[in-house]
C-alpha cells in the first residue's frame, strides 16, 4: 500500500472554504461544479491531492431539501476507469479522512465518489445531529443517482464504514422493490452500525442524558489505534467535539426499526475486527447474518473500529481479503433481493 504524506499539517481556513461553497446557486439533486482552486489548503491538510497517483480532481455541491451537500470525485487521468466506487463516510467522519480508502481504489483503477452528509465536513447542518436517519438516506439516494450518471456503464461498487455501513444497508433495504433493487457492484461493510458497544449500560445513561442535557463530551481517542489518526483528529477543523442527544435518540429509533427487517438476497462483504469498543460485533453479527444470510464475514481479530484509518498492517489484511473475494470490474446481472 502506498503511503501517503503526513496528514494535519499546514493551513487550513475551513470557515473561508465553508463560506465559498455557499456562494453558487444550486438546485435540487442537480450538482453544481466548484472551482477546483478552492481546495489546495484543504487537499494538503488531509493530504487529498493524489498527484503521484495521476487523479483527476472535480468537486461539487448540491442541494438535499434546505441543505447543501459537498461532494467530490477522483479519477484515474490517463486511462478509463474500470469501475466507480461510491463512499458513504462513518458519523463524525468527512472525507477528507478517507484518503487511504482512495488511494487504494485509485490503485486498483476505480474512480470514486464521495461525499460528506448532512452535519458532517463541508455539508451543511446543525453539527453531527440528525432528527431521523431517514434524511441521511435521502441524500444517499441523490448521491447514488449521481454516481450512476459518472460510472454510465461501469460497475458501481459501495464502500459503508460504521454509520455510513448502517446506511448503506437501509438505502438498499428500501430498494428492494424497486426495479433496481441491488448493486451492481460490492456492496463493502466496515464495520457497520447497528447497536453501539455496551448499550445495555449505555441506554440509561442515555435516558437519563435526554432529559438534562442537549450533548455530551466526545472522547476523539476512543477506540483508534493508530496514533497519526488520532493526532489528525485532534486537530481537526471539521470535528464535533461533542456527543447530540438528538443524534443518539435518532439512531436507537434506527437500529429498533432495521433490526425487524427481513432476510434479503443481497451479498455484502463485512469487515469486522474483535477490538472493536465503537460497536457491539456481539450483537451485530447474528443480525447481519439473519439479514443477509449469503453475506461473506471477515474477521480481523486485532482491529478496532475504524477500519479506514486502521495501522498500515491491518488495511493491508483488509485489502488481501477483499481483493481475494471481490470482482472489482465485472458489474452483476439484474437480481431481485426482495
Amino acid at each position: 500500500m502506498s503511503q501517503l504524506p503526513k496528514r494535519g499539517e499546514g493551513l487550513f481556513d475551513d470557515a473561508a472554504l465553508i463560506q465559498a461553497l455557499a456562494a453558487p446557486p444550486v438546485d435540487e439533486g442537480t450538482w453544481c461544479e466548484v472551482d477546483p482552486a478552492l481546495f489546495e489548503q484543504y487537499n494538503a491538510y488531509y493530504s487529498l491531492g493524489f498527484e503521484a497517483l495521476g487523479a483527476k480532481r472535480a468537486y461539487g455541491v448540491f442541494a438535499v431539501g434546505q441543505e447543501r451537500i459537498f461532494a467530490q470525485t477522483f479519477v484515474p487521468k490517463d486511462r478509463k476507469p474500470a469501475a466507480w466506487a461510491l463512499v458513504c463516510h462513518g458519523y463524525y467522519d468527512h472525507m477528507g479522512l478517507y484518503g487511504h480508502l482512495v488511494s487504494e481504489l485509485l490503485q486498483r483503477n476505480i474512480a470514486v465518489i464521495g461525499f460528506d452528509q448532512i452535519g458532517h465536513g463541508l455539508s451543511t447542518g446543525p453539527q453531527a445531529t440528525i432528527e431521523d436517519f431517514q434524511r441521511y438516506i435521502q441524500v444517499i439516494e441523490v448521491v447514488h443517482k449521481i454516481g450512476q450518471r459518472l460510472a454510465d456503464a461501469l460497475t458501481l461498487h459501495w464502500f459503508g464504514q460504521s454509520m455510513g455501513g448502517a446506511l448503506t444497508m437501509d438505502y438498499w433495504q428500501q430498494q428492494r422493490f424497486a426495479q433496481n433493487d441491488q448493486p451492481n457492484g460490492e456492496m463493502i461493510l466496515l464495520a457497520p452500525l447497528i447497536r453501539p458497544y455496551a448499550w445495555p449500560g449505555m441506554r440509561w445513561v442515555f435516558e437519563l442524558a435526554k432529559r438534562t442535557v442537549a450533548s455530551r463530551p466526545r472522547d476523539v481517542s476512543t477506540n483508534i489505534d493508530n496514533p497519526d489518526f488520532v493526532a489528525l483528529l485532534s486537530q481537526d477543523p471539521l470535528q464535533a467535539r461533542t456527543l447530540p442527544v438528538a443524534w443518539v435518540n435518532a439512531m436507537v429509533n434506527w437500529f429498533r426499526h432495521f433490526e425487524s427487517s427481513r432476510p434479503s438476497a443481497l451479498k455484502p462483504v463485512i469487515i469486522h475486527g474483535y477490538e472493536d469498543r465503537t460497536v457491539s460485533y456481539r450483537h451485530n453479527l447474528p443480525v447481519l447474518a439473519r439479514i443477509y444470510p449469503q453475506s461473506q464475514l471477515h474477521i480481523v481479530p486485532p482491529a478496532r473500529h475504524h477500519l479506514v484509518n486502521e495501522t498500515p498492517e491491518i488495511q493491508a489484511a483488509i485489502w488481501e481479503r477483499l481483493d481475494a473475494v471481490c470482482d472489482w470490474t465485472s458489474p452483476r446481472g439484474e437480481a431481485h433481493a426482495v
